[in-house]
């Protein structure tokens, strides 16, 4: 008994080292050059890493969100911007990525559909394989939105010249997406454009870099995006989103 006593004294004694070693550990991109990262590497980094991360678009047929006024319009020299392609502006582009899971609506209490967001425009990302971004997105910090509840487009015949279908929910989300920042300000949505095919339900936000960009100092930026009852909010800690000693986004 004084001996298993001891052991477990011991391991008590152990474990909070083993939480610290845990902690100080390095990613495989702080010290492998990204030739050497593996496949598995790279799906880790562009599924679960610090530039990509899991949120919850929550439905709730009490609350009525008003979407943000003052968000720029589809158009001018704004990248993948073809006003007349589709009603409104919106575009669709190939994102050459399989769509996630079907999201679950049975979540206990209302509606929800798990979404990954994603920052494209961040080295690391580009670096792990990410899909080609249409030209022009230097001055933008770009984000995937995976699993929105969108409809699936129609096949067949109905596909032929139909409308999106999509159309308001699109123009929603841009209206009422925006980057939250610590100082109180906030970078809105300037643009958006749509997947196709498979991945219709995929959705590329612009946001604009502007004279007074995201800095490490700040803390965490929140992607905040409300669109009719919906609600999306994933927060994003700058600290972890730096890549060879520089804030990557």
């Amino acid at each position: 008994m004084l001996r298993t006593r001891r052991r477990l004294l011991q391991a008590v004694g152990i474990w909070p080292a083993v939480r610290v070693l845990r902690g100080a550990r390095k990613e495989f991109w702080e010290g492998k050059a990204p030739a050497a990262w593996s496949d598995e590497e790279k799906q880790i980094l562009l599924a679960q890493s610090p530039w990509a991360r899991q949120g919850v678009v929550r439905f709730d047929v009490e609350k009525k969100s008003k979407p943000y006024q003052g968000v720029a319009r589809p158009g001018g020299d704004v990248p993948g911007a073809r006003p007349g392609d589709r009603p409104g502006g919106m575009v669709s582009v190939p994102m050459g990525e399989k769509p996630p899971p079907v999201p679950s609506t049975d979540m206990g209490q209302g509606i929800q559909f798990r979404v990954l967001a994603r920052w494209e425009t961040a080295k690391p990302v580009r670096l792990a394989g990410g899909p080609e971004l249409p030209e022009g997105t230097e001055r933008f910090y770009v984000i995937r939105l995976r699993g929105m509840p969108l409809l699936p487009p129609p096949k067949g015949k109905e596909a032929e010249g139909g409308v999106n279908a999509n159309q308001g929910l699109l123009e929603s989300i841009q209206q009422g997406s925006r980057l939250e920042r610590k100082d109180g300000s906030a970078i809105p949505c300037a643009h958006l454009l749509t997947g196709s095919g498979e991945s219709a339900t995929e959705i590329l936000l612009f946001f604009e870099r502007g004279t007074n960009p995201i800095t490490v100092g700040e803390g965490a930026v929140t992607l905040e995006s409300r669109f009719g009852p919906f609600h999306l909010s994933i927060k994003f800690p700058l600290k972890e989103m730096t890549y060879q000693g520089t804030l990557a986004l």
